[in-house]
């Protein structure tokens, strides 16, 4: 039986990629550093090859910015590099699993955390941007990536207090992103982004690459982003849709990471609708935004105050504890958390109590209260199952947009533990499915 569902799902993941124009993209973004972790937890490009048949884009995350020169540069040359391991080839080499793949490699993130300001710095003069994109296109085609994806770090804005109103949702977002980042030439950085777009989107164009943007959490959208005069050379913009609360923006409130719709007594700016609707005021079409689904859980510490496991729990103290794979705090992958998810009204104490998103507004939920003593641990957990992630790429459809990221394929449950019919990437699958 479990053979026969695989084949089922692996011929029609065959039959949607033979008909891309029938279906939404799914971009799917690749930890690499997955690669070295230790035991289960390692996603090398072999345990990519189902993925590569439900995605449309891979995008090996991520690679940085020299400190002086601006050129591109490997952050892990061990990992990446005939040095080494040669990573960038093998997630390249997934194209001969199926030809109509695109693999892009992305520039920024949250890694290069070695003076995150020279990101800033590069853009300031015509001849750092010439030297970064001749680096770009050279990487690019030294090892068969499709493109360049730009997850550029712009400061970060701080956490807003919830105004607790309904309000405007507009009128929310100017709050939002209005907040000080510390960086006095806004306006120049805007203009001078744009251009670096523009360039580097020209010069992919005429090697027969594409250009693709992340826009990472928190990050002043309005401050940065000029859509309207860079949206012709993209291809796509993943709109990073998840995080909206973490556990170490808000450590003394649990609540949900990245909710649909807006939920009264949230800030109005932070769901998907609320980020989608911005962007389609900027003239991006709808057609070039793809909406993140994650593929991992953020967790709270509940204190022994916490009575109640409905949302959102004020009663929250920092990160929540590890999972067993990924090992870090405030943070589980999703085939970590479905082994210890129980629906029973009191669970053991080893389980968590899941609470389904019946709604498909918020996503699901689970918890344990903390016990005397904080034995056992209290946690809340914000996540995605494939039920919800189905919803969302449903969401997705019914908007017109472009279709769905899936971040990352690393914590998605790629072993297939998760399922009784052993379906490998199961939120990955149903996002695809749904499209």
């Amino acid at each position: 039986m479990a053979l026969k569902m695989y084949l089922l799902v692996l011929l029609s993941c065959l039959y949607i990629v033979g008909n891309v124009h029938a279906v939404g993209k799914v971009s799917c973004f690749y930890d690499s550093k997955a690669y070295n972790r230790k035991g289960l937890a390692k996603v090398t490009a072999d345990e990519l090859k189902p993925a590569s048949l439900l995605c449309n884009y891979i995008i090996y995350s991520f690679i940085g910015l020299d400190n002086d020169k601006y050129k591109i540069k490997s952050l892990d040359e061990d990992l990446d590099t005939e040095k080494g391991k040669n990573n960038f080839r093998a997630v390249t080499n997934l194209k001969l699993v199926n030809p109509s793949l695109k693999v892009l490699v992305s520039v920024g993130g949250f890694w290069d955390d070695d003076e995150p300001e020279k990101y800033l710095k590069m853009l300031e003069k015509q001849e750092h941007r010439a030297k970064f994109i001749e680096s770009a296109v050279k990487l690019a085609r030294d090892y068969n990536f499709d493109g360049i994806d730009l997850a550029w770090q712009f400061p970060i804005v701080k956490e807003k207090k919830d105004r607790g109103t309904l309000g405007s949702i507009w009128h929310s977002i100017k709050k939002a992103v209005s907040s000080s980042t510390k960086d006095d030439k806004e306006k120049e950085h805007k203009e001078q982004f744009t251009a670096l777009v523009r360039e580097l989107g020209a010069a992919l164009r005429g090697h027969k690459m594409i250009l693709t943007l992340s826009i990472l959490p928190h990050v002043n959208s309005k401050a940065y982003y000029d859509a309207n005069n860079f949206k012709d050379w993209v291809e796509h913009i993943h709109l990073m849709t998840y995080d909206y609360r973490t556990p170490k923006r808000t450590p003394n409130e649990a609540d949900f990471g990245a909710p649909t719709q807006f939920l009264v007594g949230r800030n109005e700016s932070y769901n998907i609708e609320a980020t989608v609707k911005w962007w389609l005021e900027q003239k991006m079409p709808a057609t070039k935004l793809l909406i993140a689904i994650p593929t991992f859980a953020r967790t709270w510490k509940l204190t022994t105050d916490t009575k109640s496991g409905v949302p959102p729990v004020a009663k929250a103290d920092e990160e929540g504890e590890e999972g067993p794979y990924l090992k870090e705090k405030g943070k589980m992958a999703y085939y970590e958390l479905c082994p210890i998810l129980s629906t029973e009204q009191n669970p053991p104490s080893t389980l968590l109590k899941k609470v389904s998103d019946n709604t498909y507004r918020t996503g699901s939920y689970a918890y344990r209260l903390a016990g005397k003593d904080n034995k056992p641990k209290g946690i809340w957990v914000s996540f995605e199952e494939p039920d919800v992630a189905a919803k969302k790429a449903y969401y997705a459809k019914l908007k017109g947009l472009g279709g769905v990221a899936i971040v990352d394929l690393s914590t998605d449950d790629f072993s297939g533990s998760c399922d009784k019919n052993q379906v490998k990437f199961p939120i990955t699958t149903q996002a695809k499915i749904n499209l």
